[in-house]
């Protein structure tokens, strides 16, 4: 379905409403728009071709880092899987309050999965400040387990909130019209799913992600029990100033016996405008 056939879709299902009820129907959910820059992957046949070939940045592969870098361990102190590089001086700008500069580098543990999600030792997150580059250069992982190299192409699309709740609060709607508004807000997310995005909101279980990073913040891990617990309301209110940065679905481009299938990283709204990507969390979501 295209966009312009599900604009026309959303006025078929809003239009059982008054006319004014449906505008605000129709406005509540445009002005839920996130931009959202989606990342079309490309395999390489190696590194040098990868970094040749693509400035916006790599999935996996070697990243490109300075000579004093010291490569992440894990909890275990095993050398850690690099898995993305994203070139902010030359992606799209998506939000007017972040970082324009600099390399953000990912890596996690090839044991992430087993990792208690409050585990910082499970993840690094790091930006080579613009200052480093004349010295960058492609690194080779310690132990020489490279995950495969990809480039990838960007694009600036939408996103929309599902915030049926929020939208309750404004316009009485029906109970069977919940389920198509539903529906639709995830036809139109669709549209805008690439195999890797930053910012956006169109990823499943989006809000337990945002409780989820900010309980292990805290030092704490997270359940349901735990979310419904009013000693923890605060954590829960904390949870909406948690951004989806990046999401990289690791199965879909590394193959169907890869353990790990997206790879999720959140931030607050404040560490982002302050380029604090170190105080960023990473949530690994193992092979359903």
């Amino acid at each position: 379905m295209t966009v312009e056939e599900l604009a026309q879709s959303l006025i078929k299902i809003t239009a059982r409403l008054p006319e004014n009820q449906a505008d605000q129907v129709r406005q509540f959910i445009s002005c839920s728009r996130t931009k959202t820059l989606g990342l079309v992957a490309q395999a390489a046949n190696n590194t040098n071709e990868t970094q040749s070939s693509n400035k916006e940045g790599v999935i996996g592969g070697q990243p490109l880092l300075p000579p004093y870098f010291k490569w992440p361990e894990d909890r275990y102190g095993q050398s850690m899987l690099f898995l993305a590089q994203f070139d902010l001086a030359q992606l799209p700008s998506v939000r007017e309050d972040g970082p324009k500069s600099g390399l953000l580098t990912l890596f996690r543990s090839s044991a992430a999965t087993s990792l208690n999600s409050k585990d910082r030792k499970g993840f690094h997150i790091h930006l080579v400040p613009e200052s480093d580059r004349k010295n960058l250069a492609p690194t080779e992982q310690p132990d020489g387990l490279e995950l495969p190299a990809f480039s990838f192409k960007s694009g600036l699309t939408y996103t929309v909130a599902c915030d049926l709740e929020g939208l309750k609060k404004i316009v009485d709607i029906p109970f069977d019209m919940q389920a198509d508004i539903e529906k639709w807000i995830s036809s139109f997310n669709s549209l805008s799913k690439c195999q890797s995005q930053m910012f956006g909101t169109n990823i499943s279980g989006f809000n337990q992600l945002q409780e989820t990073c900010a309980f292990a913040f805290n030092g704490i891990s997270y359940n349901s029990a735990r979310a419904a617990d009013s000693h923890y309301s605060h954590l829960v209110k904390d949870a909406a100033d948690w951004l989806l940065l990046a999401r990289i679905n690791e199965r879909e481009l590394f193959g169907e016996n890869h353990p790990v299938q997206e790879t999720v990283v959140l931030i607050r709204q404040e560490d982002l405008q302050e380029g604090h990507f170190d105080r960023a969390w990473m949530v690994v979501r193992p092979k359903l």
